[in-house]
């Protein structure tokens, strides 16, 4: 053994995923393993290299990995060879590999229903592309605590764009132009809060008056926007460690016949003054 586990990412520009590594090092460093760590983005752009294959040349031991769709046949591979794999914020289907997430939809379903909780009904959500796992989760929930409040959500109050403040600035715009602008917004993740709130407050909209948001992650943001801004958080250690932990227990006792770990984390609502109660 080389005591070494690869630590695969997307990309290295998500604060999400630098704190989610930092955990696993924190972690493994404790058990006397090392971190190797890549993505299959070199300086914002594909890399013309692998990453698990990368990491499989290196003879790591294990895989963590937050992957993207284009890393599912790389890792079924390394699978197969007997490399256990560990992955975080999305489960590939068809992956024989152990999983550690938030509980997407449990997240959806707790922000949206603080926004109805305020008296909100006419509600709109940022959300990721199709195909985005996580965010499909959250979406999910969010249509979920709607149908069980008998809310219908109108179509072009669903907004969906790639992850990232511009995109996520632009479908904000498209929602507070909207025939009927909604009352309250829920943005998916933490980019697509960031660029919320800047079209909030390039729109002359006043955030929690007249349009309130509850976003995703956003913990240092929301300490500086006014009023502060409510959003749901990610355990990230909690998730980090988790994954660190399983990775570790499948090192030292392997085993192909154990069964698949699955976990789903919940996170909590910092409550904030960005959600407006109707009758004030």
């Amino acid at each position: 053994m080389t005591r070494t586990v690869g630590v695969l990412l997307p990309s290295f520009q998500v604060p999400f995923h630098l704190e989610i590594v930092v955990g696993i090092e924190k972690y493994l460093r404790s058990q006397g393993i090392g971190v190797l760590l890549t993505s299959n983005e070199q300086d914002g752009t594909p890399s013309s290299v692998n990453a698990v294959e990368l990491l499989l040349s290196r003879r790591v031991d294990g895989i963590i990995g937050v992957p993207a769709l284009s890393d599912s046949s790389a890792l079924d591979t390394a699978v197969s060879i007997g490399i256990p794999v560990v992955t975080v914020d999305w489960c590939p289907s068809g992956l024989d590999a152990d999983s550690v997430t938030l509980d997407n939809v449990q997240a959806g379903k707790v922000a949206t229903q603080h926004l109805i909780d305020h008296g909100h009904r006419t509600l709109g959500a940022l959300v990721g592309e199709e195909g985005m796992w996580s965010l499909q989760g959250r979406l999910d929930g969010f249509l979920a605590a709607a149908r069980a409040a008998g809310i219908t959500i109108a179509e072009d109050h669903i907004q969906r764009a790639p992850l990232n403040v511009d995109d996520g600035y632009a479908a904000m715009m498209r929602l507070l132009a909207a025939d009927t602008r909604p009352t309250a917004v829920f943005a998916g993740n933490y980019d697509l809060t960031v660029g919320a709130v800047a079209a909030l407050n390039d729109s002359g909209l006043r955030l929690g008056r007249d349009v309130s948001l509850v976003g995703f992650d956003s913990v240092e943001l929301a300490q500086v926007t006014r009023p502060k801004l409510t959003v749901y958080v990610q355990p990230v250690e909690q998730i980090a460690t988790e994954a660190a932990r399983i990775m570790n227990a499948r090192l030292d006792t392997p085993d192909a016949s154990r069964s698949r770990i699955v976990l789903e984390l919940p996170g909590h609502l910092q409550i904030g003054a960005s959600v407006r109660r109707l009758s004030d």
